[in-house]
């Protein structure tokens, strides 16, 4: 029925990005007693400082108040659930989770580049790496904006933007002595989050800014009783510190922050059928969605250190030099069991099923360095008609990548006892009093230890250059990457130095060109519409997986793949159709040629290979994606206080249209692109009302939901599993007294419950991820 209600209500209004309003909480400017006045907000997407509706293409801005008036950002998706066309890929890990722009994301590929750029402060913060496809927790404190780029960017943005670009806007020092303490509680997760910044002038020319998070969570919903834990916990800090001097032309900023954060980990229940569907668990087994016990360890913690140098010097009224340089050195580590422990696995086998071997173990260990700078000059001539950018680009990483998979040592047979331990320390264990004896020796070796050590340089040179003939705007923008990545891998056998694959250097050289070609027009009689169209190119670069080869797997493993290239073509109107209405509508397509795509290898715990399965990248053939993005952004005066509403719906479609021939487990050709959804919407309604002069009282009420769409990509032996469809609602409200405010927030608000991952086995059930249910919480913030 909720279905049957929301949608028709969704699309019964041209629907948008809560991108274009000013800001929830601040004061509008009134017009006259009924209508209120939307302000632009002014972005540096295009490296240059211009107005969002000035910018001709579809381009969002999420200021820092309109994120805080929804309640506490807990992940990515936080930042980008209102911005259409743009999707969080949420499978319940910060390491696994990817961001999606028109259908880029190549789902749990994870050590495959982005197709979207993710940049904090201009500079380049993903990489080719597990956790290099999402930002961090510290990315998004003390935020001042997120602004959103769609569409290849290429040209301005480089390597991996070819869908869009997601640039995160620290909050810098201010030259204002300011600052906040927040208190932040969640009562289903006992989970309380501490947060305060300062900000601090030191005279006219040098300001401070200095902020912390303190994260610490004594709850949960999924539990370990064995380990006594939760998975989805967190635990740790943030912090951050600045200082900027500006004095006459030169304005520069020293950031230097860092984290170190237990966070949730992902975990799965079992969702076996009975009937004999499954031939180790022919009685099924429907596993519990909260509590899970495992025999091995879960669990992830990322740790981060990093320092940036932003610079800019106005050589005169019309020239602006820009410097971003940023260094960073990260690592994160997770750890997951099997689906099952000991003591289950003995229940199955007194079931007389085989059931899984409970001592599977797989652990991640990744640590990237990245050296990024950035060098541009703009400028403008002829009275501002002509406007111009020439800049330099360098990247610099070194990754680090280790894959442990701990594996059965003997045959698993329902006969057989349970082989587990070292060389030095066996270990087996007697399910039943009739088990056969492990054998002596294991003859099997222990599982597998894959390391990946990975360099990559780019180099790049761009420029743009904008001219205006009156209403009509031209804008063209190329960009020459020179990249070199080069990657050695080998894996031994677990506990030993015999290698199971002798190491191979893989080496990765491109030239790769990149353009943007707009064209725009402002109509004479509506002063706030802009109408335009562009076509832009961008890739994404390629290769190594970090796997095994297992030769029971349905889908052969390989160990590269190349560079992808994506042409896009846009056309796009904004119109302010009131002064307190703005309203946009925008149509793509695109074509990605050996489109990097995220393959299973058809492996499961309950099948011939008796592992989990791996997920790797292929080049899968052409691509060719559509869709249309509306958007409505506006603000009402009721009764005494100001009402905004800021709603967003997308349709889009993607398909492999060629797929290459003679190579077994590509996609099937004519089948759709996984983890693009057909339909995705959002809602904001922010309401404000003063109640006294020293007293006014909030309400936020936000949605996000998804129709249709496939999880993976549909193979001869991987068939097509549909996205689940939701609808999510949050609210926060509360009151503001002079410098305190207090507040209550509700997230998921009717607990809608959400496969976000589902595994299945010759088409039937295996096991699922879930979304986090229903959460309630309370904050308190002293603001000065």
């Amino acid at each position: 029925m909720l279905n049957a209600l929301v949608t028709p209500a969704i699309l019964a209004v041209v629907v948008a990005t809560p991108a274009l309003a000013q800001t929830p909480g601040a004061t509008p400017q009134s017009v006259d007693s009924n209508v209120e006045v939307l302000e632009a907000i002014v972005v540096t997407a295009r490296r240059r400082e211009e107005s969002i509706r000035d910018v001709p293409g579809t381009i969002s801005a999420v200021t820092a108040e309109q994120l805080e008036s929804k309640g506490p950002i807990a992940g990515s998706g936080d930042l980008l659930n209102t911005v259409p066309g743009v999707r969080f890929n949420d499978v319940a890990s910060e390491n696994l989770a990817e961001v999606s722009i028109r259908g880029s994301g190549t789902q749990r590929a994870t050590g495959a580049d982005s197709g979207v750029g993710l940049f904090v402060n201009g500079a380049y913060a993903g990489s080719s790496t597990l956790g290099g496809r999402n930002f961090k927790a510290l990315d998004y404190f003390d935020l001042e904006r997120v602004e959103v780029l769609e569409g290849p960017q290429g040209a301005l943005y480089g390597r991996n933007s070819e869908f869009g670009v997601v640039n995160l806007i620290l909050a810098k020092p201010k030259f204002e002595n300011s600052g906040y303490v927040r208190d932040m509680w969640t009562f289903d997760l006992d989970q309380n989050r501490v947060a305060g910044v300062i900000n601090q002038t030191l005279g006219d020319t040098v300001a401070v800014r200095v902020g912390a998070e303190h994260y610490d969570q004594t709850g949960g919903f999924y539990y370990d009783p064995n380990h006594d834990k939760y998975y989805d916990s967190s635990s740790g800090f943030t912090a951050r510190g600045q200082i900027r001097y500006r004095s006459g032309p030169l304005d520069v900023t020293l950031l230097v922050d860092g984290q170190d954060l237990e966070l949730p980990t992902f975990v799965n229940s079992l969702l076996v059928p009975a009937g004999g569907v499954n031939a180790q668990i022919p009685r099924g087994y429907q596993q519990s969605r909260f509590v899970l016990p495992h025999t091995g360890d879960d669990g992830m913690q990322q740790k981060v250190k990093r320092s940036m140098l932003l610079a800019s010097y106005d050589l005169s009224d019309h020239w602006t030099l820009e410097s971003t340089t940023m260094v960073t050195d990260w690592t994160s580590n997770q750890q997951y069991a099997a689906a099952i422990d000991v003591a289950t696995a003995i229940e199955m086998r007194q079931q007389g099923q085989i059931g899984i071997w409970p001592y599977g173990q797989v652990r991640t260990n990744v640590r990237d360095r990245t050296l990024y700078q950035d060098l541009h000059l703009t400028g403008k001539a002829a009275d501002g008609s002509l406007s111009w950018i020439i800049g330099a680009e360098g990247l610099s990483q070194r990754d680090d990548y280790q894959l442990l998979v701990v594996s059965s040592p003997c045959a698993f047979t329902l006969t057989g006892s349970f082989c587990s331990g070292t060389p030095s320390q066996p270990v087996c264990v007697r399910p039943l009093p009739t088990s056969i004896n492990c054998p002596t020796p294991f003859p099997l070796i222990y599982g597998t230890d894959a390391r990946t050590k990975q360099s990559i340089s780019s180099y790049a040179g761009y420029a743009s250059l904008q001219y205006a003939i009156g209403d009509f705007t031209l804008v063209g923008e190329g960009r020459f990457t020179k990249d070199s990545k080069e990657a050695t891998q080998g894996i031994t056998a677990l506990y030993t130095t015999t290698y199971t694959k002798i190491p191979t250097t893989y080496k990765f050289d491109a030239d790769e060109p990149a353009y943007t070609f707009t064209a725009s027009y402002k109509v004479p009689s509506f002063d706030s519409t802009l109408i335009y169209a562009k076509v832009g190119t961008g890739y994404r670069a390629g290769g190594v997986n970090n796997g095994t080869f297992n030769a029971n797997a349905p889908n052969p493993f390989v160990f590269t793949y190349d560079n992808e290239n994506t042409t896009g073509y846009e056309a796009g109107v904004k119109a302010s159709v009131m002064p307190n209405i703005f309203v946009r509508l925008s149509g793509y397509l695109s074509r990605t040629t050996d489109a990097i795509t995220s393959l299973n290898d058809g492996c499961t715990v309950t099948n011939a290979c008796g592992v989990g399965g791996q997920f790797f990248t292929v080049n899968g053939g052409t691509i060719e994606a559509r869709g249309v993005e509306a958007s409505v952004d506006a603000r009402f005066r009721l009764g005494q206080g100001v009402l905004s509403t800021n709603l967003s719906a997308t349709n889009q479609k993607a398909e492999f249209d060629e797929v290459p021939t003679g190579v077994s487990g590509l996609p099937i050709q004519g089948s759709r692109v996984a983890q693009i959804p057909d339909w995705t919407y959002s809602a904001v309604v922010d309401y404000r009302q003063p109640i006294t002069a020293s007293v006014d009282a909030f309400i936020n009420v936000s949605y996000s939901g998804q129709r249709g769409g496939g999880q993976d990509t549909v193979t001869v032996a991987t068939p097509f599993i549909p996205l689940s469809d939701f609808d999510i609602f949050g609210a926060r409200t509360g009151l503001n007294f002079n410098n305190v405010q207090v507040a209550a927030f509700v997230r998921n608000f009717t607990d809608e419950e959400v496969q976000v991952l589902k595994f299945t086995q010759a088409g039937y059930p295996l096991s699922a991820r879930f979304n986090k249910p229903r959460t309630y919480g309370l904050s308190v913030m002293y603001s000065w």
